[in-house]
Order: C-alpha cells, then structure tokens, then sequence
C-alpha cells in the first residue's frame, strides 16, 4: 500500500515515536561504529607492537641459533684437529718405541766403508713413520766421502742421501776429513 501524505485525513498516525526510535537506534549505530572503529584501531597499534616483539624475538633465536651452531662446528673442529694432533704424536712416539739401534748400527757398520767413521747419529720420525737419519761422519780422504756416499746408495735401506757438507779440519788430526749427511731410512728393506 502506498502511503499518503495527506496529514488532514482521519484516522491521524503519529508516526513520530516511529521517527524518535529510528533517529535513537541510527545514532547509537553511529557510536558503536565509532567505538568499534576506535577498538579496532587500537587493537592493530597493538596487534603491531606485538607482531613487532615477535619479529624481534624469531631474529634474536635465529641469531643465536647461528651461534650455537658455529660454536658446535668450531668445538668439532677443534675436537678433531686436538685428536689429529695426538694421534700424530702418539704414532711419533710408537715409531720411536719400535725404532732399533742395533739394526740400524750393525747395517751402517756393514754398509760403510772401513776407513769411515760415524761420530754423530740423530734419528728423527715422521707422522708417516718415516725415519731421517742425520749423520756425522769423520774420514782419512776425501775418496772415501764418495765410496760412503756409494756404498749408502746401494743399500736399499738408505734413500734420498745427501751430503750436506764437508770440512777438512786443520793440523795433524787423524781424521782430516769430516762430513755430515741426510738421508731416509727404512729399516725392513732387504739387502
């Protein structure tokens, strides 16, 4: 039905308590938008911080995640390189154990010549249990340097032999000639 506005016509309607009500009820929606708007804006400057704090608080365990495993990675290394270290020296020290001097002397006395001396003899060992022998060496002439170097290059036993140096010493001495050599040993090598 469509309404009239016709205000002189009976039955009178007094649509105004209508009016009152709908005017009340609008205003109220307006202040409850305004307050839910006001709740909702604090509740995101809020909700920001918050998210704001987390962020910071994930970077700070990431971070200190990082650390952690750097830390355990060096005191790994650290671990392996410290028992690298000793099990080098340890093998040092069992090479030095199982080193024989009487082997070692009674193949220089048959390997270097008779008019040869050895008046200084320093083994040292590797991790590899490789043994350097460095000797020093007194001789009546400078002939008998080459048959000690020779007669060392024959035997399987002694390698990479190098004459380091060689000195004639002065006056009436017995050994005129002294001479110092390197050279790698192998004592399970066959003659």
């Amino acid at each position: 039905m469509i309404r009239s506005w016709n205000f002189a016509k009976r039955p009178f309607q007094d649509d105004r308590p209508v009016y009152a009500v709908v005017v009340v009820l609008f205003l109220s929606g307006i202040l409850l938008a305004a307050a839910n708007l006001r709740l909702f804006a604090e509740y995101r400057r809020l909700v920001a911080d918050t998210r704001a704090d987390v962020a910071a608080l994930e970077d700070r365990q990431r971070r200190a995640d990082e650390k952690a495993n750097a830390a355990r990675a060096a005191l790994a290394s650290y671990q392996l390189s410290a028992l690298a270290d000793e099990s080098r020296g340890l093998s040092r020290i069992l090479a030095e154990r199982k080193f024989s001097w009487t082997t070692l002397l009674s193949r220089l006395e048959r390997t270097l010549p008779p008019d040869v001396g050895l008046s200084h003899l320093t083994p040292s060992f590797d991790q590899n249990e490789a043994v350097s022998l460095t000797m020093q060496l007194a001789a009546r002439n400078r002939e008998a340097v080459v048959k000690t170097v020779a007669s060392l290059s024959h035997d399987p036993a002694f390698t990479d032999i190098e004459l380091r140096s060689e000195t004639a010493a002065e006056g009436g001495s017995p050994d005129p000639i002294q001479f110092h050599l390197t050279c790698q040993y192998d004592p399970e090598a066959r003659r």
